[in-house]
């Protein structure tokens, strides 16, 4: 089989370190900072060549010195496109610096020998490529929707299978998404920070009608080299997660993992939005979960690293278990397996001070293998809402009830139709919240899933009445919640304690 693939080839233009949050990044850890070291890659390339195979990054750039290209395509000469690409993913332009062994695929030979589509076989996809974790699709193509549709099961079989992200551009200016592989459920389809690629739904006849393409964007002059950014951060998501004490958790190294503190700590434009009413019955309800140009924003490695090295935090399967438990910290993740009935899950989060937060969803398509090129497989329809917690009880933030609480977003996502969920919430009030997530229908599989979330403080530190000053009366405010948690708690260590008192002295104002 082959299919029929365009390609973009220019010039790649450096990635920006400070806009992917990577200068904050180094800055934070130093020497310990991540480079990719260990991790094997995949990079698919479209054939570039019309007298034989060309999907090779050139060995002899001096980008690549010490790194090895094992071809799994058969003989290729060197390719442009590749090369630049190898550039913004693991070479001077790239934050996956360390990464040594690149394994490199045809695209047509990534479809047919790796996804095991084409030419009547019925066997599942191979395991992860000398045991890669990351998947980059610098490239965009179709072979009609039927067989598209069957390449992108697949791959999902084999993300969920294997905990495996595969990243995939879309097009290059305003137009239609390509369905391969832009169209897939439980990888991530990257776009560019100046908005300059297609976006929307799939096409006609691709599974999942009316879902949000892409999720991130990064920035590039094309979004064949926006795309390796995304896939160098995730890459250094996979390495720091499968080493001590990180890797003690398995979870943390999960595909969905990965993908969820991408999507949870991607930076907002001025003029991001998923469309919620901001005023009326329905503010804060969000029916399409993320702006629909951008997805969930700019990839920042520095925020999605703050998520993922916390601890996994364990929610509670009934919303009074959460209420009476303790906080949750600050940027903090959880795996879960959501059942193929019914399923809730909560988790109580204290706000120390007016904030900014993000909190992503995501869960993995599921077919089974007799959905390749069968019936279509069923997708979860999972909802994320928060809502306050006072004197022991829930106060929905939907309509009025949530003016003067936050200042505009979503405490609601509800999506019939996309296999994530967001809240974007600005200038949430300091109090204690109630973070959940409800399964909606009980039909289909199983399936993994991630919550991620990340809270920005935007008060003055230590500032627990909000009149813009730190003095005695946020003082007497801290004092009185003393040994409990939610305001007062300016270390977002789930008490007030003496750790909060010298902060907030530290501020007197």
């Amino acid at each position: 089989m082959r299919t029929s693939l365009a390609i973009i080839l220019t010039l790649a233009a450096p990635a920006m370190a400070d806009e992917i949050g990577y200068e904050e990044l180094v800055a934070r850890l130093g020497s310990a900072v991540p480079t990719g070291a260990g991790v094997q890659v995949v990079q698919v390339e479209a054939n570039e060549s019309t007298s034989g195979l060309s999907y090779r990054p050139n060995p002899a750039e001096a980008d690549f010195a010490g790194k090895s290209f094992n071809l799994f395509s058969g003989g290729s000469i060197t390719s442009g496109h590749a090369t630049f690409v190898g550039r913004n993913f693991y070479g001077s332009s790239g934050v996956a610096k360390g990464v040594t062994q690149i394994n490199c695929f045809d695209a047509n030979g990534w479809i047919s020998s790796y996804l095991r589509y084409g030419g009547g076989q019925s066997a599942l996809p191979l395991a992860p490529t000398n045991g890669s974790r990351l998947f980059n699709c610098s490239w965009i193509g179709s072979a009609g929707a039927a067989a598209d549709n069957e390449i992108l099961r697949r791959a999902d079989y084999a993300m969920q299978r294997d905990g495996t992200l595969v990243i995939a551009g879309l097009n290059n200016g305003v137009g239609a998404v390509p369905a391969l592989m832009a169209c897939q459920f439980n990888g991530i389809s990257v776009g560019l920070t100046n908005g300059n690629h297609s976006f929307g739904a799939p096409p006609a006849g691709i599974d999942g009608s009316g879902r949000q393409k892409p999720e991130l964007v990064a920035p590039g002059e094309f979004t064949s080299f926006s795309t390796p950014v995304v896939g160098g951060c995730a890459t250094l998501l996979y390495q720091f997660s499968n080493e001590l004490p990180y890797s003690l958790n398995v979870n943390r190294r999960s595909g969905v993992a990965v993908k969820a503190s991408l999507l949870a700590g991607a930076t907002h434009g001025a003029t991001w939005s998923n469309g919620a009413p901001q005023t009326g019955a329905s503010r804060g309800v969000a029916t399409t979960p993320i702006d629909p140009i951008v997805g969930f924003g700019t990839v920042n490695i520095d925020r999605a690293h703050r998520i993922l090295s916390a601890d996994e935090a364990i929610g509670q399967s009934t919303a009074a278990a959460a209420i009476s438990g303790p906080s949750v910290a600050l940027a903090a993740w959880e795996y879960e397996v959501i059942s193929s009935t019914t399923f809730e899950r909560h988790w109580r989060l204290d706000v120390p001070a007016t904030a900014d937060v993000r909190i992503a969803l995501t869960w993995n398509r599921n077919p089974s293998s007799s959905q390749f090129s069968g019936s279509v497989p069923i997708l979860q329809n999972n909802d994320l809402k928060l809502q306050r917690i006072v004197n022991g009880q829930l106060v929905p933030l939907v309509g009025d009830a949530g003016i003067g609480v936050f200042g505009s977003g979503n405490v609601v996502s509800q999506s019939a139709v996309d296999n994530v969920e967001h809240l974007s919430i600005d200038d949430l009030d300091a109090g204690s919240y109630l973070i959940s997530v409800n399964r909606v229908t009980t039909t289909g599989f199983a399936s993994i899933a991630t919550l991620a979330w990340i809270v920005e403080v935007t008060a003055v530190p230590g500032d627990l009445n909000g009149d813009g000053s730190v003095d005695g009366a946020d003082l007497g405010l801290l004092l009185s919640n003393w040994g409990g948690s939610g305001i007062g708690d300016l270390s977002g260590d789930g008490l007030v304690d003496g750790a909060d008192l010298g902060l907030l002295l530290s501020a007197w104002s």
